[in-house]
């Protein structure tokens, strides 16, 4: 009788068994990932201290300071997004699928407030003493004021982008690439639609969450007004335009970073 032994051999650079927890670590984008949102937080922190050096020209309390409490609502999606990775690496399907749908939620509920931030750019205009007749946008302290609503609303577009790319990446490694796609955009025109309703109807996620059935019943009853329906049309197609440019441009450079790396490293 023969007798085959099977061996098992190991190569230099061959990974243990207990490096494959890192490897699906490195496969959802760490620990690169974890650089990238520590140089958004120290941006961030840039932004705040810039929003509470500004000041009007009369002196007084700083008047953007609301800025503070939007940023922070605009990190959230991305600790959502972060937790989602962490539940995609569970090993039970049912866990998954229980705690990636409710996160999951959260985050679409949330989204909107990163690009949102775009929208506090009308505050220059509204709280800077702007004299008739006058050349206002000679005066430098008009431009601190602006470039401060301007970078946070940078900041919040880089937030809503790197937070939709990394629950894309997670849609599409369970769906597919076309249903992935599906779902960036999707979630783009309802994050469109749900900027509107903060920005001009003034519900926010907390509303959204604590009185659902109030804040649909509202939110219907105003769009009942064919005016208002043009009115958040005309809006929310800038605020996908914007939103989805962005998307489109990160994920383009992205993929080709990627193509240039496997090519060069063969």
């Amino acid at each position: 009788m023969k007798v085959t032994i099977h061996r098992t051999k190991t190569y230099i650079g061959q990974k243990p068994t207990g490096g494959m927890g890192l490897q699906r670590w490195r496969n959802l984008g760490y620990p690169e990932k974890w650089i990238f949102y520590g140089v958004l937080f120290i941006f961030t922190v840039i932004g705040m201290k810039y929003v509470i050096g500004t000041r009007l020209p009369e002196g007084g309390r700083p008047p953007y300071l609301f800025l503070i409490w939007n940023a922070f609502l605009a990190w959230i999606p991305l600790g959502l997004a972060v937790l989602l990775d962490v539940i995609s690496l569970l090993t039970s399907r049912t866990a998954k699928v229980a705690l990636s749908v409710p996160v999951g939620l959260l985050w679409l509920f949330f989204y909107p407030n990163a690009a949102y931030l775009i929208t506090d750019l009308l505050h220059p205009f509204n709280r800077y003493p702007i004299a008739a007749g006058t050349r206002f946008w000679e005066e430098i302290s008009f431009w601190d004021h602006l470039f401060t609503l301007l970078f946070a609303g940078l900041l919040g577009l880089a937030l809503a982008t790197i937070s939709l790319a990394s629950v894309h990446r997670l849609v599409r490694q369970a769906g597919g690439r076309w249903a992935g796609w599906a779902f960036a955009v999707a979630v783009l025109l309802l994050s469109s639609f749900g900027v509107y309703l903060g920005r001009f109807i003034r519900w926010n996620s907390w509303d959204v969450l604590r009185h659902p059935g109030f804040v649909l019943r509202e939110t219907a009853a105003y769009f009942t007004d064919a005016a208002n329906v043009a009115h958040a049309l005309a809006f929310c197609k800038w605020i996908f335009l914007i939103t989805f440019f962005c998307y489109v441009m990160h994920y383009g450079f992205a993929r080709v970073y990627r193509s240039s790396e496997r090519i060069r490293g063969e």
